[in-house]
């Protein structure tokens, strides 16, 4: 239980960060007018971040929240960017949904708008979460 609950935290921020980028290239499929490029990296995304969550979840309740033991100098930074993280991945969940939602559907005008909003908050938590992932993870000097 020991070796899953130390490798779980690398686990996910490599899944965030291939979702991450699969939301970029995603983006650019579908700028490129690449329909079914866009929707495989759009669900692959989707089902690479539900497992994030689903691993993450399961590494909290097994194992607790992890404190940042850096710095501390660096602490409000770390703080400011965990604020921003948690409070757009709340967000991101219902945009992601909906807007997933309204793809599969075919309501494209609508999908459109929506996705230009979601995408960006996607990509921030994607990024912010390794970011945060790192400055837990950091070897600092004691």
């Amino acid at each position: 239980m020991e070796a899953l609950l130390a490798v779980l935290p690398t686990v996910n921020a490599i899944l965030i960060s291939v979702s991450g980028v699969l939301i970029l290239l995603g983006i650019r499929a579908i700028r490129r007018g690449e329909q079914d490029r866009h929707r495989r990296a759009m669900l692959t995304a989707t089902g690479l971040a539900a497992l994030f969550f689903v691993l993450y979840l399961t590494r909290v309740a097994l194992g607790g929240l992890t404190s940042f033991n850096g710095p501390a100098a660096l602490r409000p930074v770390y703080l400011a960017v965990l604020f921003s993280h948690l409070t757009l991945a709340i967000v991101q969940v219902p945009l992601v949904l909906v807007t997933l939602y309204q793809g599969l559907r075919g309501l494209f005008p609508r999908h459109r708008r929506l996705g230009r909003v979601t995408w960006p908050i996607w990509v921030y938590v994607s990024a912010t979460g390794v970011l945060v992932y790192g400055l837990l993870r950091f070897p600092y000097a004691s």
